[in-house]
């Protein structure tokens, strides 16, 4: 019959066919070193664009708690959190209250105004 015998700690590496191991290694690795190129290569696509046809271009000194809540990423927290904290010099301003991430302060540039009216966005 079958007959078990004892493994050591150190036996099960050796019974390894690294013939078979390695190419499924390299081919792993090849598929995640791709896998990250073409992310890296996809990010400017998903990046900040322009405002686009009926948003509003939000200033951030004298909209209203509805008007803040227009872009993406704000809502009423975070209004009540920006009218509290006013006024601003600029966008950049933003980056101080602890309630609002300096990734989202970079990604509403393109939708928020520290001078000027609240306004609908221009056509691109």
């Amino acid at each position: 019959m079958f007959t078990r015998t004892a493994m050591t700690p150190r036996s099960w590496w050796r019974r390894i066919r690294w013939t078979t191991v390695l190419p499924i290694a390299a081919s792993a690795i090849a598929v995640l070193s791709g896998a990250i190129w073409l992310a890296r290569d996809a990010l400017p696509l998903f990046g900040s664009s322009p405002p686009g046809e009926g948003s509003l271009l939000v200033n951030i000194n004298t909209a209203t708690a509805e008007q803040l809540q227009t872009p993406p990423g704000i809502g009423p927290a975070r209004s009540r959190l920006i009218i509290e904290h006013r006024p601003y010099a600029n966008i950049d301003d933003l980056k101080r209250i602890s309630g609002v991430p300096d990734a989202l302060v970079d990604d509403l540039r393109p939708l928020l105004l520290v001078n000027g009216e609240t306004q609908k966005a221009p056509p691109p």
